[in-house]
């Protein structure tokens, strides 16, 4: 238990999924106070399945409704929010946009204006993403200064309009907040079985065809960070928010890998065994390649990520091992 955190009441926003819910066992374990908000509570979060529901305290609603977050606010004393809540697929981003718009950027404004006109939180930490940078192709870590590349869904531009929100309510109102910005995270309980982690172990546990289907073509490389290490990125940059207050950072490994290297070494992870993945996306010219410039960060935070893809790895296929028949 860390006497940092112990006995302060924390919201999480999006408690309950695959983020949301690591980030809220590990303030538990830190003595924190944890409100859950979410709209719903499913069966099979990694909160259920840790056995983790009965010591958060779940506040049942929407990130858009601007007088429930103030109530929560007020009645709780919250002191930190952690604001994670979101629409996190980027394919259906180009399906439901303005979904994914309302819930992205409004649902954050919403957030910031509860924060800002109760005046009780001390510190608020965003849950950016690696998209915001859009589509890129140079073979080079990217900055946080870095310039914008195009998109290609609905979901970067959603991000990036949140993310600078939060940056500027901190300059115009002095809010304490902070963005973090990750790449690909992995780890146990990842439900969304259309990322290529968890669709690759459910394939492997289920002895079915080693296929990733046709959204890629195995050649991009991306970084791929630790869900684990992602909860500490969150605390780190609550812990320092004298340095961090109005800043955002990245967060990731800094070592891209390619899909199909991922696809074999979650093979190997599983029994040994060395299995030819199968992506039936159409053959790239210039492959996608993304990874994160992660020095600003390991500066001023201390922040380095800790678990080894190969690692790491082993854990998320034991886990989805023992729980996955009840996913």
């Amino acid at each position: 238990m860390s006497h940092v955190w112990s006995g302060r009441p924390c919201l999480v926003t999006g408690a309950t999924g695959f983020g949301g819910s690591h980030l809220s066992e590990n303030l538990l374990e830190r003595g924190a106070i944890v409100y859950a908000l979410d709209r719903v509570f499913p069966r099979n979060s990694y909160l259920v399945r840790q056995g983790l529901e009965q010591r958060v305290h779940y506040v049942q609603g929407d990130i858009r409704d601007l007088d429930l977050l103030r109530t929560t606010i007020e009645r709780y004393e919250i002191d930190s929010i952690f604001h994670l809540a979101a629409q996190p697929l980027a394919p259906m981003s180009n399906v439901l946009p303005f979904e994914t718009l309302s819930i992205n950027a409004l649902g954050t404004y919403t957030v910031l204006e509860a924060m800002r006109t109760t005046q009780c939180a001390k510190n608020l930490i965003f849950a950016s993403s690696g998209a915001h940078y859009g589509a890129t192709t140079t073979d080079r870590p990217i900055a946080e200064d870095d310039a914008l590349c195009g998109a290609v869904n609905l979901y970067g531009p959603s991000k990036t309009a949140a993310d600078v929100a939060v940056r500027s309510y901190a300059s115009v109102f002095k809010l304490r907040a902070a963005v973090c910005r990750f790449m690909n995270t992995y780890g146990p309980g990842d439900t969304n079985f259309s990322r290529i982690v968890p669709r690759g172990v459910r394939s492997l546990l289920r002895a079915e065809p080693y296929d990733f289907g046709d959204r890629d073509d195995g050649s991009t490389r991306l970084d791929f960070l630790h869900i684990r290490d992602m909860t500490q990125a969150y605390i780190a940059v609550a812990e320092h928010m004298d340095v961090a207050q109005g800043e955002a950072f990245n967060f990731g490994r800094g070592q891209p890998v390619s899909t199909s290297e991922l696809a074999r070494l979650l093979s190997r992870a599983h029994d040994g065994g060395e299995r030819t993945p199968l992506f039936h996306g159409a053959p790239r010219k210039v492959p996608v390649v993304k990874y994160l410039d992660i020095a600003k960060a390991q500066r001023l935070l201390g922040w380095q990520p800790q678990t080894p893809l190969d690692r790491g790895l082993h854990e998320t296929v034991a886990w989805y091992r023992e729980h996955l028949p009840a996913l």
